[in-house]
């Protein structure tokens, strides 16, 4: 018995129609068809999906395989399950539809442990990434950015729009343990790597994702939250040498339009003010009472169309002092001054390919430079070198020698946060429009955001990483090999942090000036590890169709 589990776009199920037909009760031309879809044993598929073609009506088979639909005498009917191949029929009552397995998609070799197995012989759930679709038609900075919305269950979270930042991946679940992390194990070429951003996305052959907490079973406990394996491209058998070159310039802009509240955002401070029946004015630094938010409503009105948005700032015009509270009346767009309309990027990737009797390599470039969205700052960009190499000989028919590296090279730079005590963004929010960002006053700049990423100093991020392996395969008969595989990584971390300034210079309104110093801090880091792995994967005779695996594995990490 075989269940299907499908969601049918525009299927209606009321209590006066269970079976979810979308039918018209207005058209006497429809007749009711009853029937069974079965499987080339006689078994009841259930939950087949049947769609009368060029429409969403449609229903499912119920647990026996029985169906109900209401259509026009003769309609196309469109049958489909998932491992089934579909199938058209045309509609009468009483017919029997049988449905023939998909051989092609159980026959797909999906990579998963250490080895690769028929997708009819996988009992976990497995997940497929179409490379040439997903990643090699997109021009994308990094795989994460890829991955999103190509595998169910899998959820992939961009944590902030800042260039080089690392996808959020989570396959099982958003909470994990309340010590412990979440997030899945990913793996290049059977070797664990710190982020999936270090790879290349013209680099990958294959990507398959383990879903299920099976997996722990072949990596341990690091694979509870699901695992993604990633397999690098090795050298094509063919008598020509192949030299490929691609690029890609774009740019990108923010994903949909930031507004900042206005004279409503001012109307609405003011009205929680009166409704707790506070004592006037309100808002803080800034203050609105009735008669500025009148003045703030005249000044839209007067200097909103000539007034631009980085004029500088005019006491009298623009804010007022009582001698106790200062008032604003000029509102201020902290977006236009913090983020830029459009940053550009490019990628350029170098691919080598060829083969020579049972020898074949593999030698692939990539580069990547990509600015950020940050308007004000000195630097800030993103870039990513990346190297490698894959070379495999079959000697003989019992010997086969592979080897194969990696390296990648990200580098970051952005603004420091300068001498605020959080972060610059969070005042583009918490401010309210009336706060000066992005404008001077009798030419002196004024503590804000927009300043403080200016005037900050730029701080960096490097990794490095570094992967080789070498390997070999003894082939003793036919059903039986030996594998060996001996792995060296290397990762750094490179941290350049600088806090201060040499001066800050304030308008002798806002309280004249101060001096501060300039200090600065650098942070690195390294980390080994050396994975020898022995794998003896035996098959036995093919009428029992069963595949077994011994594994014996070793792991040195050393870490500074």
């Amino acid at each position: 018995m075989v269940a299907c589990f499908l969601t049918l776009p525009g299927l209606r199920v009321s209590a006066e129609n269970p079976s979810g037909v979308n039918a018209e009760v207005n058209a006497p031309q429809n007749i009711n068809i009853k029937g069974r879809i079965v499987d080339q044993n006689g078994q009841p598929v259930i939950g087949a999906s049947l769609f009368q073609q060029g429409t969403n009506n449609g229903t499912v088979a119920d647990v026996d395989g029985r169906f109900s639909i209401n259509v026009p005498n003769g309609a196309s009917l469109k049958v489909s399950c998932l491992g089934y191949q579909d199938v058209i029929v045309t509609a009468r009552n009483g017919m029997t539809i049988m449905m023939k397995e998909d051989n092609e998609m159980l026959s797909e070799v999906v990579v998963v442990g250490y080895g690769a197995q028929k997708r009819a012989d996988i009992t976990g759930a497995v997940a497929s990434v179409d490379v040439g679709k997903t990643l090699e038609s997109r021009p994308i900075a990094d795989v994460g950015r890829g991955l999103q919305g190509a595998v169910p269950g899998m959820n992939i979270v961009i944590p902030t729009g800042e260039v080089g930042s690392d996808p959020l991946i989570k396959i099982r679940g958003q909470i994990g343990s309340i010590n412990g992390g979440n997030s899945p194990l990913i793996l290049l070429d059977n070797v664990e790597i710190p982020s999936i951003q270090l790879v290349n996305p013209n680099d990958i052959q294959s990507i398959t994702v383990l879903k299920d907490a099976a997996s722990a079973s072949i990596y341990g406990s690091k694979a509870a939250f699901g695992v993604v394996l990633i397999t690098t491209k090795n050298g094509t058998r063919g008598p020509k040498l192949q030299v490929s070159y691609s690029n890609n310039f774009s740019w990108q802009n923010p994903a949909k339009e930031i507004n900042i509240g206005g004279i409503e955002a001012l109307e609405y401070t003011y009205d929680a003010q009166v409704n707790r029946e506070a004592p006037m004015p309100a808002g803080g630094f800034w203050r609105i009472d009735e008669n500025s938010l009148e003045k703030a409503r005249q000044w839209q009105e007067k200097y909103g169309d000539t007034v631009a948005w980085n004029d500088p700032i005019l006491y009298g015009r623009d804010w007022y002092y009582d001698g106790a509270n200062k008032y604003g009346y000029r509102l201020y767009d902290g977006v236009r001054a913090m983020v830029r309309e459009w940053a550009p990027s490019m990628t350029h990737t170098l691919s080598v390919t060829g083969s020579k009797d049972n020898t074949s390599f593999n030698i692939g470039l990539g580069y990547l430079d990509q600015s950020g969205m940050t308007k004000p700052a000195k630097v800030d960009d993103f870039k990513r070198y990346n190297a490698s190499f894959g070379f495999t000989s079959e000697v003989n028919k019992y010997l086969t020698l592979r080897a194969s590296a990696i390296y990648s090279d990200r580098y970051k730079r952005y603004p420091g946060v300068g001498t605020t005590s959080a972060d610059p963004w969070l005042y583009l929010y918490r401010w309210s429009p009336l706060f000066p960002i992005g404008v001077m006053e009798r030419d002196h700049y004024l503590q804000e955001p927009a300043y403080e990423m200016m005037a900050g100093n730029t701080d960096s991020l490097r990794n490095k990483y570094f992967n080789m392996n070498l390997g070999m395969t003894i082939n003793f008969t036919e059903n039986w090999n030996f594998q060996f595989d001996y792995t060296y990584d290397r990762q750094e971390q490179f941290r350049g942090l600088f806090r201060g300034r040499t001066a800050l210079v304030l308008p002798d309104s806002l309280g004249g000036e101060r001096q501060s110093g300039l200090c600065q801090r650098r942070g690195s880091g390294c980390r080994v590890r050396r994975n020898a792995g022995l794998h003896l994967p035996c098959q036995q005779v093919p009428q029992f169709q069963h595949q077994r695996e011994v594994r014996l594995c070793q792991e040195l990490l050393a870490q500074r």
